[in-house]
């Protein structure tokens, strides 16, 4: 089965099982998803910030939606594509202008140094983050980013740096905590482990969030 019909056909299944929105997350995207994008769409976003999005990400965004259901509290969409969305550009202009630069790390990165030294502004800096997209959040201070240009291109990592546990991959042991359980409880181990793909990522939760329905219904 096309990959794409298969993500709808699960995203689907869990929008129906899990009517009460037990899944973390669920209650601020009800399983809804924001309308698709045009192939005109992305051609002026990818145009206007010198980017090519990843294959399964805009596949994602042209065939599924541009945000909504999804890991976390749900996919953040792609903002100021119009032209004439004045107002949107100018919010997410200087959000998106590191697009273009690669995405520097290769392995999990965190420079507690930098904080022991006061240097937060450092630690903070968006050079660690460039080339990538904030898509979700897990809450906490826990984001998930879309790498676009890089040798990391079309993977999930992860910035948690709010938490000082730096950046590091979407593995499967952190989709192993993150997608079953509430982050609020402890933390996974950041340190192994390789990167998912964007489709991959998203069929984790697809598939840890139907098993755990699955559960509930059989108790």
């Amino acid at each position: 089965m096309n990959k794409v019909l298969q993500l709808k056909k699960k995203l689907t299944q869990l929008a129906i099982l899990d009517a009460t929105f037990e899944v973390f997350g669920s209650e601020s995207h009800q399983y809804q998803l924001k309308p698709c994008l045009s192939n005109k769409d992305i051609q002026v976003f990818e145009s206007r910030y010198n980017i090519s999005l990843p294959s399964e990400y805009k596949n994602f965004l042209l065939e599924i939606g541009n945000g909504g259901a999804g890991p976390g509290y749900g996919l953040f969409g792609l903002s100021g594509i119009e032209d004439e969305d004045v107002i949107a550009e100018k919010l997410y202009q200087e959000k998106y202008e590191i697009l273009s630069k690669p995405f520097p790390l290769t392995e999990a990165w965190n420079d507690l140094d930098l904080i022991v030294n006061n240097r937060n502004d450092a630690y903070f800096d968006n050079k660690f983050i460039q080339g990538t997209l904030t898509i979700t959040t897990y809450g906490c201070g826990i984001d998930a980013i879309l790498v676009i240009t890089g040798e990391q291109s079309g993977k999930i990592w992860i910035d948690d740096r709010t938490n000082d546990n730096g950046i590091y991959p979407a593995s499967l042991d952190f989709c192993s905590f993150f997608h079953d359980t509430d982050p609020d409880d402890s933390h996974p181990n950041s340190d192994q482990g390789q990167p998912l793909s964007f489709y991959d990522w998203y069929e984790d939760w697809l598939n840890r969030s139907l098993h755990q329905i699955r559960q509930s219904s059989e108790t």
